[in-house]
Protein backbone atom coordinates (compact mmCIF):
# COMPACT_ATOMS: atom_id res chain seq x y z
CA UNK A 1 0.00 0.00 0.00
CA UNK A 2 1.66 3.15 -1.14
CA UNK A 3 1.70 6.18 1.38
CA UNK A 4 -1.26 8.29 -0.26
CA UNK A 5 -3.34 4.98 0.00
CA UNK A 6 -2.41 4.67 3.76
CA UNK A 7 -3.38 8.47 4.57
CA UNK A 8 -6.18 8.31 2.67
CA UNK A 9 -7.59 5.64 4.53
CA UNK A 10 -6.57 6.74 8.05
CA UNK A 11 -8.39 10.29 7.16
CA UNK A 12 -11.50 8.66 5.64
CA UNK A 13 -13.61 10.78 8.59
CA UNK A 14 -12.07 13.81 8.00
CA UNK A 15 -13.69 16.95 6.05
CA UNK A 16 -11.62 19.54 4.52
CA UNK A 17 -12.89 22.97 5.58
CA UNK A 18 -15.43 23.37 3.18
CA UNK A 19 -17.19 20.52 4.12
CA UNK A 20 -16.94 20.92 8.10
CA UNK A 21 -18.18 23.77 7.31
CA UNK A 22 -21.09 22.35 5.66
CA UNK A 23 -21.71 20.05 7.96
CA UNK A 24 -21.89 22.46 10.68
CA UNK A 25 -23.99 24.89 8.79
CA UNK A 26 -21.71 27.60 9.32
CA UNK A 27 -19.60 29.84 6.89
CA UNK A 28 -16.08 28.79 5.95
CA UNK A 29 -14.74 32.02 7.83
CA UNK A 30 -16.99 31.35 11.02
CA UNK A 31 -14.86 27.92 11.07
CA UNK A 32 -11.92 29.73 10.94
CA UNK A 33 -12.69 32.04 13.27
CA UNK A 34 -14.02 29.52 15.79
CA UNK A 35 -10.48 27.81 15.26
CA UNK A 36 -8.78 31.01 16.22
CA UNK A 37 -11.40 31.79 18.97
CA UNK A 38 -10.21 28.24 20.79
CA UNK A 39 -13.71 27.36 20.19
CA UNK A 40 -13.33 24.25 17.65
CA UNK A 41 -10.58 22.18 17.46
CA UNK A 42 -7.23 23.01 15.31
CA UNK A 43 -7.78 20.16 13.05
CA UNK A 44 -4.88 18.35 11.92
CA UNK A 45 -2.65 19.93 9.09
CA UNK A 46 -1.72 17.58 6.09
CA UNK A 47 0.20 20.13 4.31
CA UNK A 48 0.63 24.04 4.63
CA UNK A 49 -2.66 24.83 3.36
CA UNK A 50 -4.77 21.89 3.71
CA UNK A 51 -6.48 21.36 7.37
CA UNK A 52 -8.36 18.68 7.91
CA UNK A 53 -11.08 17.71 10.57
CA UNK A 54 -12.32 14.41 11.89
CA UNK A 55 -16.25 14.08 11.86
CA UNK A 56 -16.00 12.40 15.33
CA UNK A 57 -14.78 15.73 16.70
CA UNK A 58 -17.01 17.74 15.16
CA UNK A 59 -19.74 15.48 16.05
CA UNK A 60 -18.38 15.88 20.03
CA UNK A 61 -18.09 19.65 19.21
CA UNK A 62 -21.73 19.59 18.34
CA UNK A 63 -22.98 17.48 21.24
CA UNK A 64 -20.78 19.52 23.81
CA UNK A 65 -22.68 22.96 22.83
CA UNK A 66 -26.09 20.92 22.57
CA UNK A 67 -25.16 20.29 25.96
CA UNK A 68 -23.77 23.87 26.99
CA UNK A 69 -27.10 25.25 25.38
CA UNK A 70 -29.29 23.32 27.34
CA UNK A 71 -27.46 23.65 30.59
CA UNK A 72 -27.21 20.13 30.73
Amino acid sequence: MSQLNGRRIQYAGAMRAKSAAAFLDIGESTLWRWVKEGKLPKGIRLTPRTTVWLREDLEQFLNQAFHDQRGV
